[in-house]
């Protein structure tokens, strides 16, 4: 429900930028409005504005919008603001360095996606997955996504599940919300989510949680492994263990992190004090 204060031509704005910035293709006028059903006035004045801010880009020949370097400003700042990251970054390391795979950090954005945020590259392996900072994948049909699920609280966990639409992201195994309910029940019983990926014919993905000092996931890491090399001994034996060794590890960082800020019934009693 809208905010009596919602500025409509604001979000309307913003849902182009999310939309150009989703695709590497970029998109035309008429591809915008068929895709966001706003009129074509409507999407004229949105877009000129970005064109006149610099945060959009209009090829001449092919009149394809698409985003500019300036949006590289907000993801800096971001990453450098986020502790998360920074925690992170060292366990990210050590398991690229042991493992010699692909590492990605991911959190959720919304009830639909998970973004990754950062990520470690093999230096002799390559995955064909194309993930890179700021790439979305749905909640439901992603290692990341399905491990940070699994480990929140359940009023929140419910939420999510109400709202995801197995119809709009279709699956190769995952049919229907029982079938999801029962990987979740899994996945926090073992603390990990290993399986083939949802979106990628080739590729075998493991993931762990990190939690806050409540157990509550805040983010996941994942290792991509091309299944011609992702062996049953070596996930079980090898992989998993030094994930879930990284994932308490990088945990225990943050938390202990958390744990020290004052809660918001603290920092009320000592405004009232004060």
């Amino acid at each position: 429900m809208a905010s009596r204060i919602t500025i409509f031509s604001l979000v309307k704005a913003f849902r182009v930028l999310e939309l150009v910035s989703s695709s590497t293709s970029g998109y035309t006028l008429t591809e915008l409005v068929r895709h966001l059903k706003i009129s074509m006035g409507a999407a004229q004045r949105i877009t000129n504005t970005l064109l006149d801010l610099g945060y959009l880009y209009k090829e001449p020949k092919t009149k394809i919008f698409r985003l500019t370097p300036k949006f590289l400003s907000f993801g800096s700042a971001f990453l450098s603001q986020s502790e998360i990251r920074d925690i992170s970054l060292k366990f990210m390391r050590q398991l690229n360095e042991e493992l010699n795979e692909v590492v990605n950090l991911g959190v959720m954005m919304n009830d639909e996606e998970i973004v990754y945020i950062d990520r470690v590259d093999s230096s002799t392996h390559i995955v064909s997955a194309n993930i890179r900072a700021g790439s979305r994948r749905p909640i439901h049909l992603n290692s990341i996504g399905k491990v940070i699920l699994a480990h929140l609280p359940e009023t929140d966990q419910k939420r999510i599940l109400d709202n995801i639409s197995f119809e709009k992201y279709p699956s190769k195994t995952l049919r229907n919300r029982r079938e999801l309910e029962d990987q979740l029940r899994t996945i926090r019983r073992q603390g990990y989510s290993a399986g083939k990926s949802e979106l990628y014919d080739d590729i075998y993905a493991i993931a762990v949680p990190i939690l806050n000092h409540h157990g509550v996931a805040v983010a996941g890491l994942n290792v991509v492994i091309p299944l011609s090399r992702a062996s049953k001994s070596e996930i079980q034996n090898r992989y998993i263990p030094r994930l879930l060794e990284a994932g308490r590890a990088a945990s225990e960082a943050f938390g202990s992190v958390t744990s020290k800020r004052p809660t918001k019934r603290q920092v009320v009693r000592r405004r009232k004090r004060g």
